[in-house]
């Protein structure tokens, strides 16, 4: 195998990101992806047969490129953008202060693009730094790239990044940088599901991955286009897409589970989704996304800190198995299992850890050479037999290895059973029950297959919610849903009643629960009143002690949520000992005053047990909480009507007191979160416009709020102006109809686009009118997205000439290119400030020669040789002093 030709490994690099970038540029073109990528998976294929000879030699090396995020054989970089930031800037010899340097380091505030990722941003700093044509560098190469950064050790990997990419960036292309940064950080932004790419590779392969989840097995089993296999089954030693549990809220456990299905109830494991595999005493380990631990484990019973434990546990007529399970922390000293949240980590226990590993099995998939997985027709069994195959592998070992308790429900009594084991979960503080039909066949990396996990947060009451305030925020690269991927949640100190609290102290972060309008609105609302952390540092009344946001803001200008989190775990990274695990928004409580936010104290009564973990599912589920189920009611049917949202009549109550939008006809294409279509209407009606349903030849512009797909559709036909509803609403009274400035225009159709040619300049700023704060900051937002322009020293020239003539006070020196011998001295430095080009050495190119009154006159002789002009330093201080290009006659030497 290793001096097999493998012909992907030839590709050029160069033509596999042509193809990515094809596919960036239609990314809600589907059709068009898919005909790209098809044709090129077909070339490839086409090549490798020519080449090899065999039709579809493996295209691994290609499809672990397109599938980065599944490729489980290369081991993690362990680099982000943050570290890239510093090691480009260190790669490239930039100056930190500099412009790119800041570009890098900190590249989420650069602009509000929806592109604006890490390798976006990078390239534009590339771009003038790097050659225009690539060297023959191949996919293969890229590859073994890739293989030497995953693989360097810790102690070294500093020195084989610096080395690695220095030749990277002397080989490649800027546009070919940025794609070789996503690779690293394994997000191509193609739009373009795995599933789909796989099944233009093949149509069976998106199956076999599930059952296998390895990139090189299916590239291996479906190496021919022509041939479909009959069964894709599991192997031995490769890892297998474990089966998923599908959420489910107790209250609508009637509605979801059936009474005529026999069901069993298993306590939730809270360790990591492990397999084991074993074949003749040979045993390998995978964690839940494929990646092999058999190193900590032990490959046999003389190795590792598990497997020699193992050791006489299995019955002896077991040959081979696939054990799917949790791996747990169990504790040696108290005899019990650990959790998650506690500070250990199952993937690196040690020996003089205070836990040791315990695998708790609760199903099997392979067993003495026969698959197990898979529906009935493909040799499957269900559930009910797995298990009992399961009973007789091995007899359990404390702090070793367990099956599972499990539970098998009476269907009279299913629900309240099923209720008093989620109740009993609570009160031992374990994070839920797991109920399977013991009907269901395993089907690998699927969810709704019978498993069902139960867990409080699931239901609505079950929890302990937090009301915290909002005092930070973390920068997010996406800007499409606002500027802050996370929000910094505090809880209030020292207040007195009715009066301020005197400090705010972080408790965690939370990022999920909103939806795309609420997080855009929350954004919008924050962003008027916090503070970039870079420019100005938090007050000390809010605390945040290692995890400082990227803004803060003070609570009184802020919003408090209701925060729902599985349970608290014990941190320093924040102000409290305690922080939040699985934070999630449940509410944004606009009416909620800040100083009514959880308190310190409550929030360390919560904490009183002092346990590495405090779970918040306190309060126990009744039977009135399960919905029961209803027979469904006959709709009754109703003539077809237009909803009264989108009705459009003129409310006949409304006044015309502005001309804002005289004899205007307006079109609402969508609503916001703050005003109804209804308000927006009479905002309209108001300013003495008309509001119409339909876009025609007469309407004036349209009003967005939301983007809905019709606002899109709208804003990429540029055939008519669209205006923000943020603009209508703050739209002041006038005697006279009014012109919107560009900065607040979603959409501007080219004959308006050339009417205000006349008026503004092209990033909106007005040519007549003043500005303000907030236009200035679009105007300027707009400038920074600009690529830079660099001048030429001729052309620096001809612009001095432009501005100021024959004398230019700030750059008199620009035509000059000057050598001073004491180049340390202050007038280098001022001559440089007043634009001449300072040289280290005398060249042709120099233009004047400047010595000191002391120096040697071998060594004047020399400079003399120079066509340039020698002149004495008086020559310099005289142009410093008259701020113009004095004659050289006077100062010759």
């Amino acid at each position: 195998m290793a001096n097999e030709v493998i012909p992907a490994n030839e590709i050029k690099f160069e033509k596999f990101c042509s193809i990515l970038e094809q596919l960036h540029k239609r990314k809600r073109q589907r059709q068009e992806q898919d005909k790209i990528l098809g044709n090129f998976l077909n070339e490839c294929k086409l090549s490798a047969s020519q080449v090899v000879g065999k039709k579809n030699a493996t295209l691994f090396p290609i499809l672990r490129l397109l599938l980065p995020k599944l490729d489980s054989e290369r081991s993690a970089y362990n680099l982000k953008e943050s570290k890239l930031g510093v090691l480009l800037v260190k790669v490239l010899s930039l100056c930190k202060q500099s412009r790119d340097a800041q570009k890098l380091l900190n590249y989420r505030s650069v602009n509000n693009s929806q592109d604006s990722d890490f390798p976006g941003v990078a390239y534009f700093v590339f771009k003038s730094r790097m050659k225009p044509k690539s060297e023959d560098i191949t996919v293969g190469d890229i590859n073994g790239i890739l293989d030497n950064i995953a693989a360097a050790e810790v102690g070294m990997k500093a020195s084989v990044l610096d080395e690695t990419f220095s030749q990277v960036i002397n080989k490649v292309t800027a546009d070919q940088m940025k794609w070789f940064l996503r690779l690293i950080l394994k997000e191509l932004k193609l739009e373009m599901g795995s599933n789909r790419i796989l099944a233009l590779f093949h149509p069976d392969a998106p199956e076999y991955y599930e059952t296998c989840g390895l990139l090189s097995k299916v590239c291996e089993e479906l190496g021919e286009g022509d041939s479909r296999p009959l069964e894709l089954g599991i192997e031995m030693f490769h890892a297998i897409s474990p089966m998923l549990s599908e959420r489910l809220d107790v209250k609508n456990i009637a509605k979801q589970l059936s009474s005529n299905k026999t069901y069993q109830i298993e306590n939730k494991f809270d360790g990591e989704r492990f397999q084991i595999h074993m074949l003749n005493g040979k045993f390998e380990y995978f964690s839940r996304r494929g990646f092999s631990f058999t190193k900590n484990y032990g490959g046999s019973y003389e190795s590792g800190l598990l497997t020699p434990h193992l050791k006489d546990t299995f019955s002896s007529d077991v040959t081979s198995f696939i054990l799917d399970g949790e791996m747990m922390g169990w504790h040696k000293q108290y005899q019990c299992f650990g959790c998650k949240g506690m500070a250990f980590d199952v993937k690196k226990i040690t020996e003089s850890s205070r836990f040791q590993s315990c695998f708790c099995a609760f199903d099997i998939l392979y067993y003495n050479g026969r698959t197990l997985v898979g529906p009935p027709e493909k040799g499957g069994l269900p559930l009910r037999e797995r298990l009992l195959i399961l009973d007789k592998v091995f007899t359990d070992k404390t702090g070793v290895i367990k099956h599972s308790d499990r539970k098998t429900l009476s269907k009279e009594t299913i629900f309240p059973e099923i209720l008093d084991a989620l109740n009993k979960a609570i009160e031992n503080q374990d994070e839920g029950i797991v109920v399977k039909d013991v009907d269901s066949y395993y089907i690998p990396n699927r969810r709704n297959a019978g498993w069902y996990k139960i867990k409080p947060e699931y239901t609505e009451g079950a929890m302990s919610d937090l009301d915290l305030v909002i005092i930070g925020a973390d920068e997010a690269e996406n800007k499409r849903q606002g500027r802050a991927k996370s929000f910094h949640v505090a809880c209030s100190d020292g207040a007195s009643p009715g009066k301020m609290p005197e400090r705010w102290i972080s408790i965690g972060r939370v990022s999920t629960g909103f939806t795309f309008d609420e997080r855009e609105t929350l954004c919008a609302t924050l962003e008027r009143n916090w503070t970039s952390s870079r420019q100005t540092p938090a007050p000390s009344n809010l605390s945040f002690s290692k995890n400082k946001p990227d803004f803060w803001i003070l609570p009184e200008h802020s919003v408090v949520l209701t925060v729902r989190a599985s349970e608290l775990v014990r941190a320093s990274g924040f102000g409290t000992d305690y922080t939040l695990r699985f934070p999630r928004v449940t509410k944004i409580r606009d009416d909620k005053p800040v100083q009514d936010v959880m308190t310190l104290m409550e929030f360390q009564n919560l904490c009183a047990n002092k346990g590495p973990v405090v779970k918040l599912s306190t309060n126990q589920i009744n039977g009135d909480e399960i919905a029961e189920v209803k027979p469904r009611a006959k709709r009754k049917i109703e003539a077809p009507k237009v909803p009264e949202q989108f009705q459009i009549r003129s409310r006949g109550d409304v006044e015309a007191t502005s001309k804002a939008l005289l004899g205007r006809k307006l079109c609402i294409l969508s609503e916001d979160v703050d005003c109804t279509r209804q308000e927006l209407c009479k905002i309209i009606e108001t300013h003495g416009g008309k509001v119409v349903a339909n876009v025609g030849p007469d309407t004036w512009c349209g009003v967005a709020g939301q983007q809905t797909s019709r606002v899109r559709s709208v804003i990429e036909s540029q055939r008519l102006d669209v205006l923000s509803t943020a603009w209508l609403r703050s739209l002041p009274s006038a005697e006279a109809p009014v012109q919107p400035p560009p900065v607040d225009m979603l959409a501007i159709k080219p004959a308006t686009r050339l009417t205000l040619a006349r008026h503004y300049d092209a990033y909106g700023d007005s040519y007549t009118e003043p500005t303000d704060e907030v236009t200035l900051r679009k105007v300027f937002d707009k400038m920074d997205g600009d690529v830079q322009i660099y001048l030429t020293h001729q052309e620096m020239l001809n612009l001095d000439k432009e501005i100021f003539g024959d004398n230019n006070p700030h750059s008199f020196l620009r035509p000059c290119s000057i050598h001073v011998t004491e180049l340390e001295g202050l007038n280098a430095i001022l001559a440089s400030m007043y634009g001449a080009n300072v040289l280290d050495t005398p060249s042709t190119d120099c233009t004047h020669i400047v010595v000191p009154s002391n120096i040697e006159k071998t060594e004047l002789d020399s400079l003399k040789t120079y066509s340039a002009m020698v002149v004495s330093e008086n020559w310099l201080e005289a142009c410093f002093s008259e701020k113009k290009l004095v004659s050289e006659a006077e100062f010759l030497v």
